[in-house]
């Protein structure tokens, strides 16, 4: 069944984009008062990194979905596509989690959540650039055999190798709004193929 191949495809850009949604924006991730006046808002903060978090590992899923797919059609993929996709999505739900519950468990000891982002601040950022990294490598590698394929066509190659590139450049952008062009990336790579598989069944 069509749907079977789609919904997993569909589903870690949809998730990722409610999760990033509900987290308060912070313009500024080098000015932690900002960080804190987010954290503020400690339910859509803490749900919008939990979401988040569960996204990246329905990612995996739809990666070995379309990883699958290819292989039916007889498209060689790379054996280390999988592995990149699941370790970086696994460092992205990590800095995740700790990014949504640190602050928010130092607020429910009574402290200031800014004692965690000043103290955090580079190991999250390191765990996170860490994840850009080796997700990103196995996102390209996966979009471009996809292409190669044929399994999208027209100017949905275009759009679809473009958002790969955007998703993994976003990270570097350092406010919230980064977030945002992460979410939109991801709606223009796995939508698109998700379409594409479902026409061709």
């Amino acid at each position: 069944m069509p749907q079977n191949k789609v919904v997993p495809i569909l589903a870690f850009p949809i998730v990722l984009t409610l999760g990033i949604a509900l987290i308060p924006v912070v313009s500024d991730y080098s000015n932690h008062y900002l960080a804190v006046q987010a954290v503020e808002k400690t339910g859509r903060w803490f749900a919008g990194h939990l979401i988040s978090a569960v996204a990246f590992g329905l990612s995996i899923w739809a990666s070995s979905v379309i990883t699958a797919e290819l292989r039916q059609r007889s498209i060689q993929v790379p054996s280390f596509i999988l592995p990149l996709i699941a370790v970086g999505a696994g460092l992205y739900a990590a800095g995740l989690g700790a990014d949504g519950i640190g602050p928010v468990a130092v607020k429910s000891s009574g402290a200031s959540p800014i004692a965690f982002f000043d103290g955090s601040g580079w190991w999250v950022t390191g765990v996170f650039m860490v994840a850009t990294l080796i997700f990103g490598v196995g996102l390209i590698a996966l979009v471009i055999h996809t292409i190669r394929g044929g399994l999208v066509a027209g100017g949905w190659r275009y759009l679809v190798f473009i958002s790969a590139l955007i998703f993994v450049s976003a990270p570097a952008v350092p406010s919230g709004w980064a977030l945002y062009g992460e979410a939109i990336a991801s709606i223009g790579v796995f939508v698109p193929i998700g379409i594409s598989i479902w026409r061709s069944d």
